[in-house]
């Protein structure tokens, strides 16, 4: 048998990590998916932003939610905080990059609505101040992330639900976000819409 090249070697890792993810990522994407539907139910918005190479996962979930993935349906009211660059630079002008997403969700959050933070690193401090700012607000509050035990995950409250990946690389880290996210909109169309469109 010959051995395997160095790309599908990387690749061969891939699809390890990604079933190792697997069972760990199920049951918090049930609650995280339980929550997006409850909050949309009760006519309230998802407030969604991410972090550095989590910022293009978190826009695909907000497009998903707010055109389709698998049918057509109505559009879900997602709002993606992250990928406004004039606002965040203003806000960092002010020296104060860390409440670039705090400011917004002071702005726009509402009690019951829900904050949906992507990041690969569980220290990043506007993550960690939009995380504060949405408890502040009652706004329930889901993260994506990466690594365990870090600022993000110090901070969860009582229905927070957090989705920690099993991974310390940052392309397997993607890897599962993408997945989860994916997994995430494929739950909620079929939680609110079943195929009905």
């Amino acid at each position: 048998m010959s051995e395997l090249s160095p790309l599908s070697n990387y690749l061969c890792e891939a699809v390890d990590s990604a079933a190792a993810n697997l069972e760990a990522l199920s049951e918090n994407l049930e609650q995280a998916c339980d929550l997006i539907t409850q909050t949309l139910l009760s006519d309230k918005k998802l407030i969604i932003c991410g972090n550095g190479l989590s910022g293009p996962i978190a826009s695909l979930l907000t497009t998903c939610l707010m055109n389709q993935q698998e049918f057509e349906r109505p559009s879900l009211p997602a709002i993606n905080i992250s990928i406004d660059s004039t606002t965040i630079s203003a806000i960092a002008k002010d020296g104060n990059y860390n409440l670039s997403y705090a400011q917004q969700i002071r702005a726009i959050g509402f009690e019951g609505d829900t904050l949906i933070a992507l990041s690969i690193d569980g220290n990043c401090s506007n993550i960690v101040q939009a995380i504060q700012t949405a408890h502040e607000k009652d706004i329930k509050v889901i993260t994506l992330i990466g690594h365990k035990d870090g600022k993000i995950s110090a901070i969860k409250q009582g229905q927070d639900v957090e989705i920690q990946l099993n991974t310390n690389s940052i392309a397997r880290a993607m890897e599962a976000q993408l997945m989860a996210v994916n997994a995430m909109c494929h739950q909620i169309e079929n939680q609110l819409f079943g195929g009905a469109f």
